[in-house]
């Protein structure tokens, strides 16, 4: 059994021994161990490596409407007294004139967490990226007046948060944003987590500061006040310090009447946290702080000026009056540990599916709640009767379906199973699988031999572990994604690589996700240099390659122009027929302007005479859920099953159908075959 790690999403490319020149050859990586599954299997010696691990977020909101989160868990906020509002938010004092009690309880719950004491995240808009706020004091352009020269003690101890890019201040945002599984930074955060949750992994702030200036229907501002209460309420759960600063421009004005300053107000005073009210402090600026080149809701030099003096007076006093207050510098280790429980070998229990007449496509499933993975089953539906039968329950993941359909490859954690279906039996094949990735376990091109990764002989590059494997339908060589995984399905990717049976081992350059033909002749992958800042790191067109004919028979598909400001589509996936005479493709179409996806496109690509073929579309943001899709058996239907976000935040799977031999194109097959309130999306399926 070849032992690999796989990586979700991020692939990588096998060419063979005679495949194209490509560059930086690698040292020989640990030899692989291929398990024959009728004798006994055989172990390659490797040594070890320590396995990074993160410490998870432990409090997660539930989904509301539109992916945001409901009210955290009881924090400290459920044992304060909340402090009288103002009759006149416009009356609050420019810098906060006393710090509240409150800050200590909520800073001390911090360092019981394992807040980072030197870290502080900004949440905001356009006007809260690091380019305009807090930036240019990390890098120089603006420094503190002589007369406040104690403030670069914040300066040099927050030093570095302050040119961070933190994946909650980014153009557009809303307060809705920040707690939206589907604004979060595809590249930065895991499936379902949501910005806020993300940057707390990431960053592990101890103070926040928070200034959501925008809200796109001043009409339903009271949504505004729901979702900053949310924020506020995870923030303070988490143990970081809350800084609110409101904003000085009037975007969100209604008959001469303020919206959103009042709400920012009325909570800073409610909870007790420290406020700017930066928008009484603008009023002495000329033309209120307010660029008047612009459409009047950017800032203008001034403003921003002032607004980085004052978020840096605010956090300085902050930052001292905790200090000063005696709150305990607790450390992460002195908080108390989650035990490790050591688990013992499961038992599957396995159903047996009716796949009679039509078969099954056989798939795995995945749950993400707010970025916590967990397997959720492995199923198979029936095409026929458009019935689903769950074959294994909760924390099963499916790895490799046989060819003869009798077979399952299944993984529970780092327990690799071979499933007989017929006997309802499973035999355990490893117990220390290495299941980050998304394929870390297939068949040999004859089913004889078991290809896995196993995290106690990883298979290593100079860049990293594998962390997937890319099943080449040739037994000569291996194709593997390499760098590390901290959880299920998220990992960082250094590359793709090659490697023969004999142990040489090849980076693959300018490859990434490729797919085999089923006979193992023909590549397809993208170009990760076409990834470029211009088109927001999108690569909008297709390679395929000979796998033995090296650069001559590279093809390039360009899919059609898609109109739209600030539209920039992307290739999300593609899939061989099972005669390779053709490719299925899925587009997905992506508006830059309002950071979601239009529209999911399909294409087929006929290899033979080189037509590309519309094969329809639907509109929505399923092209962002995780699509997936399955060629039948006789490679003349293809199921897709895609998931769609209900108004009411719920996550539904549902089937389409296009045929080639009718033409009809994704056609609704079956309504909401799962649904749930947490985001889940399919891993491996296969139509057999």
């Amino acid at each position: 059994m070849h032992r690999i790690q796989k990586i979700r999403r991020t692939a990588a490319f096998i060419i063979l021994t005679a495949f194209l020149i490509l560059t930086a050859c690698q040292p020989a990586a640990t030899q692989p161990t291929v398990a024959n599954t009728k004798p006994e299997k055989t172990t390659a010696s490797s040594q070890p490596t320590e396995s990074e691990t993160n410490a998870a977020i432990t409090e997660e909101p539930s989904q509301e409407t539109g992916g945001a989160s409901e009210t955290q868990a009881p924090s400290p906020s459920s044992t304060f007294t909340p402090a009288p509002t103002l009759s006149d938010w416009r009356q609050a004092p420019i810098s906060p004139e006393a710090i509240h009690n409150r800050v200590l309880d909520i800073y001390a719950e911090g360092q019981r967490q394992g807040r980072d004491p030197h870290s502080f995240s900004v949440i905001g808009d356009c006007q809260s990226i690091p380019f305009v706020f807090m930036g240019p004091f990390g890098r120089g352009a603006l420094e503190p007046d002589p007369a406040e020269s104690q403030l670069w003690n914040a300066i040099n101890y927050f030093d570095e948060s302050f040119d961070r890019w933190a994946v909650t201040a980014r153009g557009g945002f809303t307060a809705a944003s920040i707690l939206n599984s589907l604004q979060a930074d595809p590249e930065e955060c895991k499936p379902g987590e949501t910005p806020l949750t993300c940057e707390f992994r990431i960053n592990n702030p101890a103070y926040v500061l928070v200034t959501l200036e925008t809200w796109l229907d001043p009409d339903t501002i009271d949504r505004y006040e729901v979702y900053l209460r949310q924020i506020l309420d995870t923030v303070i759960a988490k143990g970081s310090v809350p800084i609110l600063l409101t904003k000085a421009d009037s975007s969100e004005m209604r008959d001469g009447t303020h919206v959103i300053n009042p709400v920012i107000v009325r909570l800073a005073y409610e909870y007790q946290l420290p406020l700017v009210n930066f928008w009484r402090a603008a009023q002495y600026l000329d033309n209120y702080g307010i660029d008047p080149e612009r459409e009047g809701f950017h800032l203008s030099e001034a403003g921003y000026k002032l607004k980085n003096v004052l978020a840096l007076r605010a956090l300085y006093q902050t930052w001292t009056f905790i200090q000063e207050g005696g709150a305990g510098q607790v450390t992460a280790e002195d908080a108390s540990p989650t035990p490790s429980a050591t688990s013992s070998v499961p038992e599957p229990q396995v159903t047996n599916p009716d796949c009679e007449s039509g078969g099954c496509v056989f798939f795995g499933r995945a749950q993400s709640s707010d970025g916590v993975v967990t397997p959720a089953g492995v199923y198979a539906y029936h095409v026929s009767s458009q019935t689903l039968t769950e074959v294994l329950g909760e924390g099963y993941d499916l790895q490799d379906f046989s060819a003869e359909g009798k077979r399952l490859l299944v993984n529970h954690g780092p327990y690799l199973f071979e499933v007989n279906l017929n006997e309802g039996t499973a035999d355990l094949i490893s117990e220390t699988f290495l299941y980050y990735g998304g394929q870390g376990a297939y068949w040999n091109d004859d089913e004889s031999e078991i290809i896995y990764l196993d995290e106690t002989a990883p298979l290593q590059a100079n860049t990293g572990d594998a962390f997937t494997l890319f099943p080449t339908n040739r037994d000569d060589t291996l194709v593997f994604e390499a760098g590390s995984c901290s959880v299920k399905d998220f990992c960082q990717s250094q590359g793709v690589y090659k490697q023969t049976y004999g142990g040489e081992l090849e980076a693959l350059t300018g490859v990434k996700q490729p797919v085999f033909s089923p006979d193992g002749s023909l590549i397809a992958f993208l170009n990760p240099d076409a990834a470029k800042a211009e088109n927001y790191y999108h690569i909008p067109y297709l390679l395929m390659m000979e796998t033995s004919g090296g650069l001559g028979t590279q093809r390039t598909l360009y899919l059609p122009a898609e109109s739209g400001f600030e539209v920039y589509p992307e290739v999300d996936s593609y899939a061989f027929s099972p005669a390779g005479d053709m490719l299925f493709i899925l587009y997905n179409v992506h508006s830059e302007y309002y950071e979601r996806s239009e529209r999911l496109q399909t294409y087929l690509w006929n290899l033979e005479n080189g037509i590309l073929y519309d094969f329809g579309k639907l509109e929505g943001v399923s092209a962002l859920l995780e699509p997936r899709f399955a060629w039948s058996p006789e490679g003349d239907q293809i199921l897709l099953f895609l998931t769609e976000l209900t108004e009411e935040g719920e996550y539904r799977v549902s089937v389409y159908l296009s045929d080639l031999t009718t033409g009809e194109k994704l056609i609704l097959l079956d309504e909401h075959i799962l649904t749930g309130k947490d985001y889940s999306y399919l891993t491996n399926l296969y139509w057999r």
